[in-house]
């Protein structure tokens, strides 16, 4: 349970993508300008009736929106372009967007069929604060020609409230409940029955119910309200369930420039074993399974994973393991025009420190290019690294 202002220390980021199926179709088509060819609506057939799934921004300033009759949007805008709705093709992009977006944090998930939610708590000096990464976030969603709104805040809940019904933004604290407060009761996402009902109540923004106490909310509108209303304005924060299981440890290298060479390669993935390493000493652990991610500037990803038979503390020795499995992949690893970004995550087990990797000799004396588990962590960063702000 969070405190009542969502400050727990933890920190999400909701990413909504208002215009995902007109911007896949954009994309399928090589169009780069939204505002270049004819308003376009995409539409599916509901209880019998054609309705709009989708519009993009030059038909809502129309006045068209989504679940209108198709008939209706042709009686205000003549012209407007039709197209079938594909909602497997939009969830197969937000699935690929998703994998690229694991750049950012670990802890990523699919959010509803236009959105991803973020836990990006301990991410964000790797871009020089919450400022950098948004930025960061919504720069590359642009490049690849989505249209994004972004917010920040201590629960997942309340970040895609103020994405989706607020103006977005970074949020925290007592700023962070006075921008919930401000919101529409509609962004606690009830049925229409529901909100209907508190609209006849005369209650028609957050602030109106966050002054009244929850069990008579409870009562009179149900106990789906009364649950939405705490978690929307940060009161209980229910964790993310990540599409990729997160490892133990995760350390990751955020690069100037993309790299191409497998010895600069192999050079970041020494480093960020080195740092892994001493993270598992800290804690009296070993490693068990070693997964590199490797990101492309182009947005794809390939992930590559060692397994130790104990426990092991031995950067040099996986090292070893990684260049051997790198130098025999039946598809080998293609760096396109550069990775900017690496990950290493370890899925850790108690063991006795120092133990080497199953069939790796343990090097005592810490020699080779990454050190022992010893190293202290203020070693220089891999070639083209950006250290943490």
């Amino acid at each position: 349970m969070a405190g009542r202002n969502g400050s727990n220390g933890r920190r999400y980021l909701a990413v909504w993508f208002p215009f995902l199926p007109t911007d896949r179709l954009r994309r399928e088509e090589g169009q780069s300008d939204a505002s270049a060819e004819a308003a376009v609506v995409l539409v599916e057939k509901v209880k019998g009736a054609l309705r709009l799934a989708a519009a993009d921004p030059r038909a809502m300033g129309l006045g068209l929106s989504p679940g209108m009759t198709l008939a209706d949007a042709r009686a205000r805008a003549p012209d407007i372009r039709v197209v079938a709705h594909r909602p497997e093709a939009d969830a197969a992009l937000l699935k690929r967007v998703l994998l690229d977006f694991g750049r950012f944090t670990p802890m990523a998930a699919t959010d509803g069929p236009d959105g991803l939610a973020l836990d990006v708590t301990g991410c964000a000096h790797l871009f020089g604060g919450e400022a950098g990464l948004v930025k960061a976030v919504e720069a590359r969603a642009r490049g690849i020609g989505l249209a994004i709104r972004t917010a920040m805040a201590g629960a997942p809940e309340a970040a895609r409230a103020l994405t989706r019904f607020g103006r977005g933004g970074i949020h925290q604290g007592e700023g962070q409940r006075a921008a919930l407060r401000r919101l529409p009761v509609a962004a606690l996402e009830l049925s229409d029955k529901e909100t209907q009902a508190l609209s006849r109540a005369g209650l028609k923004t957050l602030a109106q119910l966050d002054d009244r106490p929850t069990a008579p909310i409870a009562a009179r509108f149900g106990a789906a309200a009364a649950t939405r209303l705490n978690r929307v304005l940060g009161r209980e924060d229910v964790r993310i369930r990540p599409e990729r299981p997160t490892l133990m440890v995760s350390v990751d290298r955020v690069l100037v420039e993309p790299i191409t060479e497998t010895a600069d390669i192999e050079a970041v993935i020494g480093d960020l074993l080195a740092e892994a390493m001493d993270r598992l000493d800290l804690r009296g652990q070993g490693g068990r399974a070693f997964q590199a991610a490797f990101f492309r500037v182009d947005g794809e990803v390939r992930r590559i994973t060692v397994r130790t038979g104990r426990p092991s503390r031995d950067a040099a020795g996986v090292l070893r393991l990684f260049k051997e499995r790198l130098a025999a992949l039946a598809r080998p690893l293609d760096p396109g025009f550069g990775f900017d970004q690496l990950r290493l995550s370890v899925r850790a087990g108690r063991g006795p420190p120092g133990v080497a990797p199953a069939g790796v000799r343990a090097n005592p004396a810490g020699g080779g290019r990454s050190g022992a588990a010893g190293r202290p962590p203020d070693r220089p960063p891999g070639p083209g690294s950006r250290q943490p702000v």
